[in-house]
């Protein structure tokens, strides 16, 4: 499982398309074809001027130069990608992060409009405006220093016992730190019409299991550089150069016994994989150093009888890690844990030692990006609700409301066509698969269940606190779901003004923020062609998703459950394999290969969604044309276009380490040269690069 930013729980094999669009600036982040060496970067770029109207289908991002036939994502993207370098206060650039900015430029003023003062102002503006206020008085943070950290770091220095211990690592999760294992609700794998609580993986400071064992130079020279950046904070939090190397030197070798545990990143978006349903005692049994009682009770979690531990071998570490001998380390780690998550409201120094190892080394960026932007990510995941209801209200307009409508439908009905023509399926699972589909909850704009925040206490002058106290109103609000019934509409709990397409395989659900529903991916002034090929493809992808190679795998009520025969899922592995092969032969910029097992949903989402899209629209492969183009063209052109990207070498490195989509060249080629109609539309002679002989398919 994955637990992004504000504690969502994304099911393996969602797409989240903010944490792809900008990097993440990262917490969350391609044989026919030819090798193509990565854009230049150049050292500086500015940054782009955020544009608040007027993004849309462009017909300047084609490099006209480009054969469409040898290389489609270079005549797609190519003038694009020579406009929009890098910014250097980002690790990525792309179509998706030029309407991310305009959304940030809008939640901006709604946010300081907040801050300034309004008349009359309601409780949600009050908190959103203290709320931003107090993280942008950076003098103010500055006098305060390291006092904020008191009481939370004598508790870790106080750690004596497995019991302290389990008290601390409590203490931290209740306020949104996943101190060595974290824990969630979430369905009953067998039974969603269940909530249990699960018991995931926590943090560690360098992005990858592998990051911690590979002994290539560059994980070497990495571990190296993560060493030095955690002696640095140390000496920020007041140790001597011995005791800041020994700390330091305790941090690495406690999460190298961690990583050595986990999942890796193949594994992991196997659901069956991380499923170990145990009972409460025994649980206790196995791991015995975490004083479980107590460690519940920290959570306000009560009468929990079963829970789902995702990994236990990595539990069992954490287990050994609080026998007496490991609690030095331990206590080293949870004091990292402490300063990584405060970092931006704690003191310059601290801040800035964060983002240089966290955004300049990890990820390539070259500048910090301007206070406002960062502060806004921290009212977005503590009071962000309160934004999106202004957002929605002003920004999701009913013409692209009805429009978005009519795409779903016609993609649905797309879909069941596709699905009922599927001979290789027999008769009964191609029945189940009509059901699961038609059962698929389809929710836009906005959650249908906002979250309330009247019981957050938010202080103009106290940046620390106000983050503090919100973090640990969203794990009770989130832990809180326990004792609830099972709602099925809580999966969509990603703030509307925030730039997300994704969905749930449990819930058989899936959903697009008010600020992914904009230009140049729907936009009720273009024509049929362009929305299609932009969102209606993504529409498509989110609906393949409930059936690719782990979506297939649960039911039309979101329970893991066999309804595929033996034949079914052979003949889907045949099909599926093609892909795995022919992206796997495709080139990362760093001259590796694509991983094609980590990224086959994607792929199959990716190739689904396009042909669906365009089995439901039928544009005209002879015209009438726009802008020189018939529309058959554009919805390919408006494809390509969605996933026009520049990406720093830092950050397309970790992206081919873990990254369950391939890179942006191949979500174009890739796809575009497995569908005839592509070759049809641009009139490509058979065995050019984007007309190969062998083609994929699953839907």
């Amino acid at each position: 499982m994955i637990r992004p930013c504000r504690h969502r729980i994304v099911e393996l094999a969602t797409v989240c398309f903010a944490a792809l669009a900008l990097g993440c600036n990262e917490p969350p982040p391609a044989t026919p074809h030819p090798t193509v060496a990565p854009t230049p970067l150049p050292p500086t770029a500015p940054e782009p001027a955020p544009v608040l109207s007027g993004l849309h289908f462009d017909v300047g991002a084609i490099d006209p130069h480009a054969d469409p036939c040898k290389d489609f994502y270079d005549y797609a993207c190519g003038g694009w990608r020579a406009t929009h370098p890098v910014p250097a206060d980002q690790t990525s650039w792309s179509r998706y992060a030029e309407t991310m900015a305009v959304n940030s430029e809008r939640a901006r003023a709604i946010v300081e409009d907040s801050a300034r003062g309004v008349a009359n102002p309601s409780p949600a503006e009050r908190r959103v405006g203290a709320f931003y206020g107090a993280c942008m008085d950076e003098a103010g943070i500055e006098a305060r220093g390291l006092a904020p950290l008191h009481d939370t770091l004598a508790a870790i220095d106080a750690i004596r016992t497995s019991r302290d211990a389990t008290v601390v690592i409590a203490d931290l999760e209740a306020h949104g730190i996943d101190a060595a294992l974290a824990v969630f609700p979430d369905g009953d794998p067998h039974d969603t019409k269940k909530l249990m609580l699960w018991i995931d993986t926590g943090r560690l400071g360098l992005p990858e299991r592998d990051s911690y064992e590979k002994t290539d130079e560059a994980s070497v020279g990495l571990r190296a550089k993560y060493l030095a950046h955690l002696e640095r904070v140390f000496h920020l939090l007041g140790a001597t150069d011995t005791e800041a190397k020994a700390s330091a030197a305790r941090v690495l070798s406690f999460e190298t016994a961690l990583a050595k545990k986990a999942l890796s990143a193949v594994e992991r978006r196997k659901r069956e994989a991380n499923d170990h349903p145990m009972t409460v005692a025994d649980l206790a049994k196995r791991f015995k150093a975490i004083d479980w009682p107590v460690f519940f009770e920290k959570l306000g979690v009560r009468g929990v009888e079963r829970v789902n531990v995702s990994q236990p071998a990595w539990l069992l570490a954490v287990n050994d890690a609080l026998a007496p001998k490991g609690l030095p380390a331990l206590r080293d780690y949870l004091r990292v844990l402490v300063v990584r998550h405060g970092a931006m409201v704690l003191p310059k120094a601290i801040d800035a030692e964060q983002f240089d190892f966290d955004q300049r080394t990890l990820r390539g960026a070259r500048e910090m990006q301007p206070r406002w932007k960062r502060c806004l990510k921290l009212v977005d995941a503590d009071v962000g609700d309160d934004v999106g209801r202004i957002f929605v209200a002003k920004y999701y307009k009913d013409d692209t409301r009805a429009l978005v409508k009519t795409m779903v439908d016609a993609l649905m009905v797309s879909y069941r066509a596709d699905i009922e023509a599927s001979d290789w399926l027999s008769p009964a699972t191609r029945s189940a698969a009509v059901h699961k589909l038609k059962e698929i909850l389809v929710v836009t704009g906005a959650s249908n269940r906002p979250r309330s925040l009247d019981g957050l206490h938010v202080e103009p002058n106290d940046a620390f606190g106000n983050l503090w106290r919100g973090d640990a109103l969203l794990v009770a609000d989130e832990l809180g779901n326990l004792t609830a019934p099972a709602d099925r509409e809580k999966f969509f709990d990603v703030l509307p003004q925030q730039f997300d397409g994704f969905g749930s395989k449990s819930n058989n659900a899936v959903g697009f923020t008010a600020g992914f529903l904009q230009p140049p991916l729907v936009d009720p002034r273009m024509d049929a062609a362009v929305n299609f090929g932009g969102m209606g493809s993504v529409i498509g992808h989110e609906l393949t998703h409930r059936f690719d190679d782990e979506g297939r795998k649960y039911d039309s009520g979101g329970n893991l459950n066999p309804w595929w025969s033996p034949d079914d899922v052979a003949h889907f592995a045949d099909r599926a394999k093609c892909f795995v092969d022919e992206y796997g032969s495709f080139p990362n910029e760093d001259g590796t290969k694509v991983d094609g097992e980590l990224t086959l949903g994607e792929n199959i989402a990716d190739n689904g969604g396009i042909r669906l899209s365009y089995a439901a629209l039928h544009p005209s492969e002879t015209g009438p044309k726009i802008d020189g183009f018939t529309p058959a063209q554009r919805f390919f052109l408006a494809w390509g276009q969605i996933r026009c990207e520049n990406v720093t070498p830092e950050t397309a490195r970790r992206r081919a380490e873990s990254d369950e989509h391939a890179p942006g060249r191949w979500r174009v080629d890739g796809v575009v040269s497995n569908m005839p109609e592509f070759a049809r539309a641009f009139s490509c002679s058979a065995g050019a690069p984007m007309a190969p002989a062998k083609r994929c398919a699953v839907w």
